[in-house]
């Protein structure tokens, strides 16, 4: 057996193992190179696969050998590394996460370690026992490593098998805490109450577009951030005083925002903050439009911390958190 398919057998096993997964239930794969993946073929145990469960496929999802025939959930394994830079796929379906996706509309995080590594997941509609429409799904597997299908369990992406394997894990684990907590069946869509989003319902929505970064832009960010009093007395009580860069790659454009004592006191367009952060329009409309927590686009390397350490800024994450929630309230172009 070739090291891919041993990875494949070990990693299905062990996915077992947590019950994650039962019976014939799911699917897994790997990149081989540019053009061509294994995957689990049709109805195969992920508990107890052995060489002959195991099918290569091209980038169109034809298997080499007209023998094995893939899951039939290849066209969205496909998907998933067309779209994304993910170098495996893990699609299962673990029972909690799985109840918890019939009464919700997304996971919201409760731990540090799950805002930080999952953020907020969302749960997308199924309605047919395959996945059709994998590109919904693959849109929000570009700005996060995980979501979960409606009544159909979940689908990871990782640099490799073992990645996408504790991304499932972790979140079968927060769900699992969460409905303890809440009781299955209780407390649905409590995401709606959650710190950060109640912030974004209760600021003003703006009736202007900003342009990306422009001054306008940056104006309106300060304008809310200062005029918000929970962002106030947060910053206050983390005695937030620093400067912070933010960058647009393409434009080379490059904003610092000074705060002192909890307020913003002054903007320049320069690259001289104690901590700069980096990234592409892609990624910095996404912040800004509300659809990835920037704490965790900077974990998956979307947004970049070019200056500056992680853990220190950390000790502000309550007025940041505020800052971002007022700021994607402010339409972007």
């Amino acid at each position: 057996m070739k090291p891919a398919e041993r990875e494949l057998v070990r990693w299905g096993r062990l996915l077992f193992e947590r019950r994650l997964i039962s019976g014939w239930g799911g699917n897994l794969s790997c990149r081989l190179a540019k053009e061509r993946f294994l995957i689990t073929r049709q109805h195969a145990p992920l508990g107890f696969l052995d060489a002959k469960d195991l099918v290569v496929v091209d980038r169109d999802g034809r298997p080499v050998k007209k023998t094995r025939q893939p899951s039939s959930e290849t066209p969205l394994h496909l998907t998933a590394y067309h779209g994304t830079e993910a170098k495996a796929v893990i699609h299962v379906h673990p029972p909690m996460t799985l109840t918890f996706s019939l009464s919700h509309r997304s996971f919201v995080p409760l731990s540090f370690e799950e805002k930080y590594t999952i953020g907020e997941v969302p749960v997308i509609p199924q309605e047919t026992p395959t996945v059709t429409d994998t590109a919904r799904v693959v849109e929000e597997l570009r700005l996060r490593p995980i979501v979960i299908l409606q009544g159909h369990g979940t689908v990871a992406i990782g640099k490799d098998l073992k990645e996408a394997f504790l991304l499932t894990d972790l979140l079968e684990e927060a769900v699992h805490c969460q409905l303890v907590r809440d009781g299955i069946g209780g407390r649905a869509e409590r995401d709606a109450g959650e710190p950060g989003r109640a912030g974004k319902r209760g600021a003003a929505q703006a009736s202007t577009r900003y342009a990306l970064f422009s001054r306008a832009h940056m104006e309106a960010l300060i304008e809310s951030a200062n005029g918000d009093p929970d962002f106030k007395r947060e910053g206050s009580d983390a005695n937030l005083t620093t400067s912070l860069t933010l960058r647009l790659e393409e434009a080379d454009t490059a904003w610092t925002v000074y705060f002192s004592d909890g307020g913003i006191t002054r903007l320049e367009e320069t690259d001289r903050g104690e901590f700069a952060i980096s990234g592409k329009r892609e990624w910095w409309e996404a912040v800004f439009q509300g659809r990835i927590d920037p704490f965790l686009a900077t974990q998956q390397g979307k947004l970049r911390l070019t200056r500056g350490e992680l853990w220190k800024l950390s000790r502000w994450f309550k007025p940041f958190q505020r800052a971002f929630a007022l700021w994607q309230t402010i339409p972007v172009k």
